[in-house]
């Protein structure tokens, strides 16, 4: 099973590269164009987050349920329960973390905290999948460029990560490598920062068996974000 998480930028020459170059079973989408013809609307949950910018998820078998979270969860976080041969209902919840957010640390822990409980709680959810464009970075606490991101002594973006760890959450890019792999180019500098991140509960994160993150010279041409791609040892 092949999971993408991808930040599109809005593109819509992106969705081509989705469904030929990455091809993945389901797909966690941030920023995303209206898509392509290619794609049923029986493949595809998404939501308006701001303005135009849409939080997607594509399912390439189409069975999906797309599942309606309490008002109080944001726009940035939406869900579906994608079936898939040979393991539990898989909860996949794609994440954008929306800037807007204020204070944004709380609220946007808090929202994913509620997204949680309610998928444990009213759904009996066992494998979840959290992925997108976080807009966070571990090492965004000790202010590694000229942008200050958090006060002297303040570890909010490392309190955040943790707390997510403690929701029962295991980091994937961290499983075979333990350094920081770049997911986003900023266009005001080259700090090779990692903001977009998946997370997966137990049985899914042991049944993964490699991840990468994409980065070449068409993906610069497409995004400023590099898609990520998990290959999980579930049978068909």
């Amino acid at each position: 099973m092949k999971v993408v998480s991808w930040n599109m930028r809005k593109k819509r020459g992106n969705w081509d590269y989705l469904l030929n170059a990455l091809d993945p079973d389901f797909a966690l989408l941030q920023e995303t164009s209206p898509f392509s013809k290619e794609i049923s609307t029986n493949q595809i949950f998404e939501t308006v987050v701001k303005k135009n910018l849409r939080n997607s998820i594509f399912v390439k078998s189409e069975n999906f349920e797309p599942l309606e979270m309490p008002k109080d969860l944001s726009k940035g976080l939406i869900c579906a329960r994608i079936a898939h041969p040979g393991v539990d209902p898989i909860f996949a919840v794609s994440i954008y973390g929306d800037l807007s957010f204020s204070p944004f640390h709380s609220v946007f822990m808090g929202l994913i905290t509620l997204i949680v409980t309610t998928l444990r709680d009213q759904y009996s959810a066992e494998h979840i999948l959290l992925s997108g464009d976080f807009n966070m970075d571990r090492r965004m606490d000790d202010n590694p460029t000229k942008s200050r991101f958090s006060r002297k002594g303040e570890r909010l973006q490392n309190t955040f990560f943790d707390s997510v760890l403690n929701l029962g959450f295991y980091d994937c890019l961290r499983k075979y490598d333990s350094d920081y792999v770049q997911t986003y180019r900023h266009n005001r500098g080259d700090y090779p920062w990692q903001i977009d991140h998946m997370f997966a509960t137990d049985v899914l994160y042991e049944k993964l068996s490699s991840i990468k993150v994409t980065d070449n010279p068409e993906i610069h041409t497409l995004s400023d974000h590099n898609p990520i791609s998990a290959e999980f040892d579930i049978e068909r």
